[in-house]
């Protein structure tokens, strides 16, 4: 009999103990479940659906160029040795570099026997289609400081495309090798080099400096 006493408030304490780890569970693992929960229903950015605006081609200004001028080969070869002219190139129809032969833009194409691509445009839409340009880019790209003045990098498709404004002057490069602003950076240098927007040289002094009499 006195064993059965003893059992008696043994299986009680277990009962109670039991009950309190019922109650306690883990709180970590409740809080990582609602953090995830929470992660899962969040919305991301929205992006635009609508087409990029349509330019007035009457209104632009045509711009003519030799590719080799635009991008000359050596900055070509620098991004892949293997990249060659593409010439005679007419852009896809509904392509970005489309969009800038119908304002009797210049576009040039590179390519490699691998297929790695590299597209380089240029046009000179009117002042109010190249500001509604602007306004577009803000809300499908990004804006980056890389290429000075006012200029948009995105990466569309694994093709990284950069768009750079001098003005109402637009210039438009593409390829699968750009992964960052960064990367087009020397094609974009070279083509605003050639379109007249590169560093302008420092101005050398003429004639010979005279001395000034020293004071006695």
């Amino acid at each position: 009999m006195t064993t059965s006493r003893r059992a008696v408030p043994i299986a009680a304490a277990l009962i109670a103990l039991a009950a309190v780890t019922g109650c306690t569970s883990n709180p970590v693992a409740d809080r990582a479940t609602a953090a995830t929960s929470h992660a899962a229903t969040a919305t991301p950015a929205p992006t635009p659906t609508t087409p990029p605006p349509t330019q007035v081609a009457a209104d632009a200004t045509p711009v003519s160029i030799p590719c080799a001028k635009l991008v000359p080969a050596t900055v070509a070869s620098g991004l892949d040795p293997s990249f060659a002219p593409v010439e005679p190139w007419t852009p896809p129809t509904g392509s970005p570099s489309a969009r800038l032969a119908a304002l009797n833009g210049t576009t040039c194409d590179w390519m490699t026997p691998a297929g790695d691509l590299l597209e380089v445009s240029v046009a000179k839409p009117s002042q109010k289609d190249a500001t509604a340009l602007k306004d577009d880019l803000v809300l499908r790209s990004q804006s980056v400081p890389t290429y000075g003045g006012e200029a948009y990098f995105q990466v569309v498709n694994h093709v990284g495309q950069a768009d750079v404004f001098r003005g109402r002057t637009w210039l438009f490069v593409r390829s699968n090798k750009f992964f960052e602003p960064g990367d087009a950076a020397t094609i974009v240098a070279a083509a605003l080099d050639a379109l007249g927007y590169g560093p302008k040289p420092t101005a050398t002094p003429t004639g010979t400096p005279t001395s000034s009499p020293t004071p006695s």
